[in-house]
C-alpha cells in the first residue's frame, strides 16, 4: 500500500467547492480519500463546539468505534456531524458519508463504487455487504463512516455487528435512537437560551432587540428546535423584507392558538434540510417540519401513547401519572421504553420522567388528525374521572386537590387540541366546576363559557339528541353558578331562565325521566335564589313553591332515594331563607326544622359522606339564627356551637376546600354575635370575630373574584371596630 498524496496538499480548510480529492493505493486500486457524497457544511455553526469536541474524544477514545450521534429531529445532529466531518477531516485518511434512507445495509452498499468493490449479479445482499466489509477492513487507518438519519431501531439491531467488523473506522450515526447495546451516545440537546437567540437574529438579522421577551417566549414555544427556529426566522426575514407584514407578535400568538402548522403566513424558504440529497431547496417550513418524523413506522400502541403526550403540556410527566392516565393499558411500560429507545421522547431517569417536545406532539397531531381523539379516549375518560367531585361540596371523588390541580391543567391542554364531542364539553365542564371549587372564578367563568359553547354548537347540530339538550341545560346552570358567585345576579337569572326553558321541554317530553324532572327542580330552585338575592321574594317563593310539589312528588315515589331526600332538605331550607327574609321566623323555622330533620337523618346513615356534613352545618346556623330571633337562645347557642364542630372538622379535612372555608368562618362570626348581643361579652366576641377576619382575609387573598368573601370580611373588620 503507497500513499501517493501529501496530506498537507489539501489544505487546511474543508471546502467540498473546491475539494481535490487526493488517492491512496491499495495493490493497483486508487481508492480517494473522500469516498462517495459530499455532506453539506454548514454556513451556520453555533453553540455545539463542546459537543464536537465531545465526539472527537469519544472516536478516538480507541476502544469505541462506533458513536450514536443522537438528540430528536432537528435538534442539529447532521450539522454536528457535518462539521465534525469538516473540522477533523485531516486526521482520517479515508472518510464516507451516507445516508440511511431505507436500511443501514443498503447505505453501506453506496460505498461499493468509490471502494471499487465488484459483485457478480448472482450475489445476495448479505454476500455484498461481506465483500464490502472485507475491503473496508483493508483501508489505511483512521478512517470515518458517518450514517446519516439511522433511526430504525430494528435495522440498527440487524445491521450492528457488521459496523463493528471494521476496527480501522470511526463510525458515527446521526440518530433519533437514545440508547443500543453497548454502543457510546453523545446527545444533542437543545440551544440554550442565548445561543437560540444568537441562531434566530443570523437569520433573522431585522429582529428587534426590544422585543427579546416575545422572541424568549416563542422560543420556549417550540421547545428550541434548531431545525424549527432557522426555519421560522427565515420565514419572518422573508415575509417582511419590505415592510413589517407578519410582526414576531402575530407569529408568537399563532404558535399558541394555531400550533406549527397554523401559521397565517408562510412563504418558502431556502433550506438544506434534504436528507439524502445535499441540495438546497425552497421549501414552506410546515413542509419541512412535517417530513421530520413518520408514525407509519411506530407499532399501535406506541403511536397511540405517542398521541396522548401529543395533547399534553410539553413539560416533564411522571411515570405515575401516565399510569393513572392510562388505566387498562398494560402495554404502558413497553410502549414508554420504545419510544425513548427510538427517540421520540424523552426520559430522566432519576425523576422518572418522560417528556415530548412541542416539534414531535406537533407533527403527531397533524399525522393522526382523523383518529386523534379515538387514540386519546382512555385519556378524556381518566381525566373526568379524576375530576369528578360530589356537585354540592366540590370534593373530589377520585384524587386529592393537589393532584387535581395537575390533572386540572393537563385536561385544559387536552381540550385545545381535540374536537368538538360530547365528551369533551363534559370534560370542560370538569375543569370549571375544580376551579369555581378551588375559588379560580376567572378561570372557572372561562371554562363554563367554553362548555356552553361547545354544547350550544352540539345541540343546534342536532336538535333531537337529548343528551346534548341535557347537556345544555346543565351548562346553563354552571354559568348561572358562577355570575351569581361574582355578583351578576342579572346575567346570572339570564342563565338560570335558559336552563328552565330546557328543563321544562325536557320534563315535557319526558314525564316519567327522574333526572330530568330533578333538574327542572333545580332550575326552579336556581330562580328562586336568583329572585331572592334580588329581593322579590313572592316570586322567589313562587319557583320554590314549584320546586317543592316536584321534589315532594319524587321522594313520595322512592323514600329510600337517598338524593331526593338531599334534594328536598335543601329546598325547605330555601324555603326557611325567603321567610325569614319576608320577616316571618316561625314560617321559617318549620323549613329550617324540616331541612334539620332530614340532613341529620341523611349524616346519621352516612357520616363519611362530605356533602351531608356541610349541608348539616349549615342547617345549624339557620336554626342557631332563627331561635336567636325568637328569643330561645340556649338553643341558638347550641345550633352554633353544632355547626362550628361540624365546620373545623370539614376545614381540617378540605383546607382548601373555599366553601368550607367560609362556612367555618361564618360559624365564628355567628357566635361572636351571640357573645356580643347576647351575652355582653366583648372579649369573648372579639375572640370569634377575630378567628373569623382572619379566614375571610385568606379566602380574599387567595380568591379575590368572590363578591360574597369581599362583604364579609368588610363586615366583621366594621364589627371589631365597633367593639
Amino acid at each position: 500500500m503507497t500513499d501517493v498524496h501529501n496530506q498537507s496538499d489539501v489544505g487546511n480548510q474543508f471546502n467540498a467547492s473546491t475539494l481535490n480529492n487526493p488517492v491512496f493505493l491499495y495493490g493497483e486500486k486508487k481508492i480517494a480519500k473522500y469516498l462517495g457524497i459530499l455532506p453539506v457544511i454548514p454556513e451556520v455553526f453555533i453553540g455545539r463546539d463542546d459537543e464536537l469536541q465531545s465526539v472527537h474524544d469519544e472516536l478516538f477514545d480507541g476502544d469505541n468505534l462506533l458513536l450514536l450521534v443522537n438528540g430528536e429531529g432537528g435538534i442539529g445532529k447532521t450539522t454536528l456531524a457535518a462539521k465534525y466531518y469538516q473540522r477533523y477531516f485531516e486526521e482520517y485518511a479515508h472518510l464516507g458519508w451516507v445516508f440511511a434512507e431505507r436500511s443501514l445495509g443498503d447505505a453501506m452498499l453506496t460505498l461499493a463504487d468509490p471502494l471499487k468493490v465488484e459483485f457478480a449479479p448472482t450475489d445476495s445482499a448479505d454476500v455484498r455487504r461481506e465483500k464490502l466489509l472485507r475491503e473496508m477492513a483493508g483501508l489505511k487507518k483512521p478512517c470515518l463512516l458517518v450514517i446519516d438519519n439511522a433511526n430504525d431501531l430494528d435495522d440498527l439491531a440487524a445491521h450492528y455487528l457488521e459496523l463493528r467488523r471494521c476496527p480501522n473506522f470511526h463510525i458515527l450515526l446521526t440518530t433519533r435512537i437514545t440508547e443500543f447495546s453497548h454502543a457510546r451516545t453523545c446527545r444533542v440537546g437543545h440551544l440554550d437560551e442565548p445561543t437560540a437567540i444568537r441562531l434566530f437574529t443570523t437569520h433573522y438579522p431585522a429582529h428587534d432587540r426590544a422585543e427579546d421577551e416575545l422572541l424568549k417566549e416563542l422560543l420556549r414555544a417550540i421547545g428550541y428546535n434548531t431545525l424549527v427556529i432557522e426555519l421560522l426566522a427565515k420565514n419572518l426575514d422573508t415575509l417582511n423584507q419590505f415592510r413589517t407584514g407578519y410582526p414576531l407578535a402575530q407569529m408568537l400568538d399563532d404558535l399558541r392558538h394555531r400550533g406549527l402548522f397554523g401559521l397565517t403566513k408562510s412563504e418558502k424558504v431556502l433550506i438544506a434540510y434534504n436528507p439524502g440529497n445535499f441540495k438546497l431547496k425552497e421549501e414552506n417550513p410546515e413542509t419541512v417540519i412535517a417530513a421530520m418524523y413518520d408514525l407509519a413506522k411506530l407499532e399501535p400502541g406506541e403511536e397511540q401513547l405517542l398521541c396522548v403526550f401529543s395533547v399534553l403540556p410539553a413539560e416533564p410527566i411522571a411515570f405515575d401519572t401516565l399510569e393513572a392516565l392510562q388505566p387498562g393499558n398494560d402495554q404502558l411500560e413497553r410502549s414508554l421504553r420504545a419510544l425513548v429507545k427510538k427517540g421520540w421522547i424523552e426520559y430522566n431517569a432519576g425523576a422518572k420522567q418522560f417528556k415530548c417536545s412541542p416539534v414531535v406532539q406537533a407533527v403527531a397531531r397533524l399525522q393522526v388528525r382523523d383518529r386523534l381523539f379515538e387514540q386519546c379516549e382512555t385519556l378524556v375518560n381518566a381525566l373526568i374521572e379524576m375530576l369528578d367531585y360530589e356537585p354540592n361540596t366540590g370534593h373530589l371523588l377520585n384524587t386529592d386537590y393537589l393532584s387535581g390541580a395537575l390533572y386540572a391543567r393537563y385536561a385544559g391542554s387536552v381540550v385545545e387540541y381535540l374536537e368538538k364531542r360530547y365528551e369533551i364539553s363534559i370534560l370542560v365542564n370538569c375543569i370549571g366546576s375544580f376551579y369555581s371549587t378551588t375559588g379560580d372564578l376567572a378561570k372557572a367563568a372561562s371554562y363554563f363559557e367554553k362548555c356552553t359553547r361547545l354544547s350550544e354548537e352540539l345541540y343546534e347540530a342536532n336538535t333531537t339528541n337529548v343528551s346534548f339538550k341535557y347537556g345544555l341545560s346543565v351548562s346553563y346552570e354552571k354559568l348561572g353558578n358562577t355570575y351569581t358567585t361574582l355578583g351578576d345576579l342579572q346575567k346570572a337569572l339570564s342563565f338560570f331562565e335558559k336552563e328552565t326553558e330546557l328543563f321544562e321541554a325536557l320534563y315535557k317530553a319526558y314525564p316519567d325521566n327522574v333526572s330530568f324532572k330533578n333538574g327542572l327542580a333545580i332550575s326552579y330552585e336556581k330562580l328562586g335564589d336568583t329572585y331572592t338575592t334580588l329581593g322579590d321574594l313572592q316570586k322567589a317563593l313562587s319557583f320554590f313553591e314549584k320546586e317543592t310539589e316536584l321534589f315532594e312528588a319524587l321522594y313520595k315515589s322512592d323514600c329510600s332515594n337517598v338524593s331526593l331526600k338531599y334534594g328536598l332538605s335543601a329546598l325547605y331550607d330555601r324555603q326557611g331563607d325567603a321567610y325569614r327574609l319576608l320577616d316571618q321566623p316561625e314560617k321559617a323555622l318549620n323549613f329550617f326544622e324540616k331541612c334539620n330533620q332530614l340532613l341529620e337523618e341523611l349524616y346519621e346513615s352516612n357520616r363519611a359522606n362530605v356533602e351531608f356534613k356541610n349541608g348539616l352545618a349549615i342547617s345549624y346556623s339557620k336554626l342557631g339564627v332563627t331561635y336567636t330571633t325568637l328569643g330561645d337562645l340556649q338553643k341558638a347557642l347550641s345550633f352554633f356551637e353544632k355547626e362550628t364542630e361540624l365546620f373545623e372538622a370539614l376545614y381540617k379535612a378540605y383546607p382548601d376546600n373555599v366553601s368550607f372555608k367560609n362556612g367555618l368562618a361564618i360559624s365564628y362570626a355567628n357566635l361572636g354575635v351571640f357573645s356580643r348581643d347576647q351575652r355582653g361579652d366583648r372579649a369573648e366576641a372579639r375572640r370569634w370575630f377575630e378567628n373569623a377576619e382572619a379566614l375571610w382575609a385568606k379566602l380574599v387573598n387567595d380568591s379575590p373574584a368572590y363578591a360574597e368573601f369581599q362583604n364579609n370580611l368588610a363586615w366583621v373588620k366594621t364589627a371589631l371596630a365597633a367593639l
